[in-house]
């Protein structure tokens, strides 16, 4: 018994030499000490990358095709820029998550992307959209890859 009071009173004596630590230290707080700068995007939506600037060449003289000469024909033309960042099944149907102008926009095969660009196949890895003149572009899945 007389070891447990030693024990006891040594405890005792040890804790009056520290000081007790409290759990919120009060000097880190701070109150009404400026404004809460807004924030600098919404970080529930995906990042969208800067737009390629337009290319500008210098005008130079015209030039002029011969008389009877064909006319040679304008290569098609997809005019569509979207990003395909995953897939969601749902109730035996897929759907899509495109982001096209900063928007995320759920899409099903069937579904028009923009007008006259229309989704025609769909997986896991990949998107492909017919343009309004009948060709066909594969938008690959995003994101982080190994």
């Amino acid at each position: 018994m007389l070891l447990a009071l030693a024990g006891a009173l040594a405890l005792f004596a040890a804790q009056e030499g520290e000081a007790v630590k409290p759990l919120v230290r009060k000097d880190l707080l701070v109150f009404g000490k400026g404004e809460i700068a807004p924030p600098l995007r919404d970080i529930f939506r995906p990042k969208t990358s800067g737009a390629a600037a337009a290319v500008r060449r210098p005008a130079g003289p015209a030039i002029n095709p011969a008389a009877g000469t064909p006319e040679p024909a304008a290569p098609a033309s997809f005019n569509l820029n979207i990003s395909y960042i995953g897939s969601v099944k749902s109730g035996g149907q897929t759907i899509a998550l495109v982001l096209r102008g900063g928007q995320t926009l759920s899409v099903r095969v069937g579904d028009e992307v923009a007008p006259g660009y229309k989704v025609i196949s769909l997986t896991a890895e990949a998107i492909v959209v017919q343009g309004p003149t009948g060709e066909t572009k594969t938008f690959p899945k995003q994101g982080d890859r190994p």
